[in-house]
């Protein structure tokens, strides 16, 4: 995927409501069969509004022939029905980090920009099923609150939030503390109620126990998918050579010449990456790993198919 320079770097609002030509490839995700047990079912991959299976029993008097399980009725040699339940609706929030350290890209784009057409093929995605979709936007400076609306107006002021926040500067001499992700998991959890989808798009660079605590809490009452988007540089040390580095505050300079500077450089992301999988796995969370040399779009639509066939 080739952009221009500026969309490499942030995310325009038009580019954002062109995603919406994406959501083909979640939609061809629909119609995968899930379990062997739900035979003719075509079951969503995520759980969300409309009419749920419910159960199946004998035909009554009344009852939509439609709704007739023929193959089982030929199986027993009577009629038996399907029974449906209307789920409530449901919300569908994001916490979308565009912090400082997202915005950084060796290839293809800068992390912020792959998170936000995520969350926008994703939200276009839920938007045309008719459900509400808001969230959280995370910045070095502050966390703001988009409660999960129907209304276009509400949502596009939601994705037009997103866009300029991938345009911020970073003054770093104006911010005392940055706000943290464990901040912002906290303020998702008090504003988010049970029962709705939840997509965390981070690169969890800020990854500690509080972080996890309050996500775990989340994960209990609401289906999570974690989204780690991650720059090929930090999962590859930069060839052997004297490189100068800046966090926007100082300067310095790093050797990979060293194999101890190597080595160590390897094991900090191999460990944040080891206890993210950790964690999913024991939480039941979907879980996707995207790499700014990846197809991005495709990596998340591939990996909700290859989960949704193992029963996540």
């Amino acid at each position: 995927m080739v952009q221009e320079v500026n969309d490499a770097v942030f995310a325009s609002l038009e580019s954002l409501v062109k995603d919406k030509y994406q959501t083909y490839r979640l939609n061809s995700v629909e119609g995968k069969k899930t379990s062997k047990h739900d035979i003719g079912e075509a079951r969503s991959i995520f759980k969300g509004r409309g009419m749920d299976f419910d159960e199946v029993r004998e035909y009554q008097p009344g009852d939509d022939v439609r709704l007739v399980d023929w193959h089982l009725t030929a199986k027993i040699g009577k009629v038996f029905t399907k029974v449906f339940q209307e789920e409530r609706e449901r919300q569908v929030w994001f916490l979308i980090d565009l912090r400082s350290g997202m915005k950084f890209g060796t290839k293809q784009a800068f992390k912020s920009v792959i998170a936000a057409h995520i969350m926008a093929m994703l939200g276009w995605f839920f938007i045309q099923k008719k459900d509400k979709v808001g969230g959280l936007i995370l910045s070095d400076s502050q966390i703001q609150v988009f409660h999960p609306s129907k209304l276009r107006k509400k949502i596009m002021f939601f994705f037009n939030s997103v866009s300029e926040n991938t345009k911020k500067e970073q003054h770093f001499d104006k911010i005392d503390e940055e706000i943290s992700l464990a901040q912002a998991t906290l303020k998702l959890r008090r504003s988010c109620r049970n029962g709705n989808i939840v997509f965390v798009i981070s690169d969890f660079s800020d990854l500690n126990e509080e972080t996890l605590k309050c996500l775990a809490s989340l994960a209990r009452t609401n289906e999570v998918t974690f989204i780690n988007v991650y720059d090929v540089l930090e999962g590859r040390c930069p060839s052997p050579n004297l490189y100068a580095i800046s966090d926007g505050k100082s300067n310095s300079l790093l050797d990979t010449r060293s194999k101890d500077i190597h080595d160590a450089y390897i094991y900090h992301f191999q460990k944040r990456l080891l206890q993210l999988e950790n964690f999913v796995t024991k939480y039941h969370i979907r879980y996707i790993p995207v790499c700014s040399d990846m197809n991005y779009y495709d990596v998340v639509a591939k990996k909700l198919i290859s989960q949704e066939k193992k029963g996540r």
